[in-house]
């Protein structure tokens, strides 16, 4: 069978599972629904996919794979100020949690189910992630060095990020029953501007003239 027609099924497969697993949970999902949904022979699922564990970390793997190149596709526009590949980077991860927001709340509820094969996950993703943060923080060192932002390390920052667009995207079905806010489109741009606008302004220095 010619490779890309490999990748075509692994990925259909991979599709087919995020939806079962979605639906019913790790415990509930079945192999033999999952290659249903998919629209592949059980055999043939279970040749690119020995075990339901070994595909529940490929589904994981694929969400994190694209959010790492979602926030990493800032940092390789070279000819962007530091400030400007941050606002895209905070507006892309926004768009990002924004469209896996069901997905999300799923992987955070199975974090606690199943710790043990998340701790496997992120092993074989923290090697990754310390680059980011390498590349990161000699960004931000090169612009504190130009005075363009206060110092920060690389780790808080990405927290802050993460922290402030999770809040307003996971929350937002409880923001809508409390504060009976709608959240439409306009709801959401404006969101997302003004977390970029929080996020910047915290490591945006003061001009001299305008400080108390």
């Amino acid at each position: 069978m010619p490779n890309n027609q490999n990748d075509s099924k692994k990925e259909e497969i991979l599709n087919a599972a995020e939806r079962e697993f979605m639906q019913h949970g790790y415990a509930g999902a079945r192999t033999v629904s999952i290659a249903k949904r998919a629209g592949v022979g059980h055999p043939l699922l279970h040749y690119h996919y020995k075990t339901k564990k070994e595909l529940f970390k490929f589904v994981v793997l694929r969400k994190i794979d694209l959010l790492r190149q979602t926030v990493m596709m800032s940092w390789d526009e070279s000819d962007s100020g530091f400030l400007e590949k941050l606002s895209a980077t905070i507006g892309r991860h926004f768009d990002f949690v924004k469209e896996n927001a069901d997905y999300l709340r799923f992987q955070f509820q199975e974090m606690e189910l199943y710790p043990e094969i998340f701790t496997d996950i992120q092993t074989k993703t923290a090697e990754e992630m310390n680059h980011f943060l390498e590349k990161l923080q000699g960004e931000i060192d090169k612009a504190t060095a130009k005075g363009e932002i206060l110092p920060i390390s690389a780790r808080l920052l990405l927290e802050d990020i993460i922290s402030v667009n999770l809040f307003v995207l996971i929350c937002a079905p409880l923001i809508r029953k409390i504060g009976q806010t709608d959240c439409n489109e306009t709801y959401y741009e404006r969101r997302k501007a003004e977390n970029i606008l929080l996020i910047t302004s915290r490591i945006t220095p003061i001009p001299k003239g305008e400080q108390a």
